[in-house]
């Protein structure tokens, strides 16, 4: 009885397991749980964006809005009747001369443009929610983006692409 007494006790202190300065390391290294998204948390995500984003039958996917400001200056100089290339002032430099004959000219067009421009792209609320249901599951749970994308994936991404280069020519083209 002594031996199974003894043999027990020998049995659970080796079982026991003790902590030494490996054991735990720091913090910021420990696993955290990951958000769990189901597809019907994805589904009420996209909901509630359509509910800002949409208004009648057109939502807003993707927009760009940019404003600016610059000076354009042009020089001129040529032989025949004195023409202003630009939208601009033109400053003759020397004699302007008949505008019915030609003559030798120089000229100076100064501009300045201040622009705002506001550009969205507007789409179906089928193709809005197709679009950010196949965004949503190419971020993995811990919202890292996966690695790998599956040809449909792929082909969302070159149509997400596209329409963001609709929107992107919003910008002033004379600057």
């Amino acid at each position: 009885m002594k031996f199974k007494l003894i043999l027990a006790a020998l049995l659970s202190l080796s079982l026991q397991s003790y902590a030494s300065e490996f054991d735990e390391g720091a913090p910021e290294h420990d696993q955290r749980p990951l958000p769990n998204r189901t597809d019907a948390d994805i589904q009420r995500s996209i909901r509630d964006e359509m509910s800002i984003a949409c208004s009648g039958n057109l939502c807003k996917i993707v927009g760009a809005d940019n404003q600016g400001s610059g000076w354009t200056v042009s020089f001129n100089v040529g032989y025949g009747s004195t023409p202003n290339s630009g939208s601009g002032d033109t400053i003759y430099i020397g004699d302007k001369g008949d505008s019915n004959s030609d003559s030798n000219y120089a000229g100076i067009t100064v501009t300045y443009k201040n622009y705002k421009c506001i550009s969205t792209l507007r789409v179906t609320p089928a193709v809005y929610q197709f679009v950010n249901t196949y965004m949503y599951n190419m971020v993995n749970h811990d919202y890292s983006t996966k690695r790998n994308f599956s040809p449909a994936e792929q082909t969302v991404v070159l149509f997400y692409t596209t329409m963001l280069n609709k929107v992107e020519n919003c910008k002033n083209s004379s600057l």
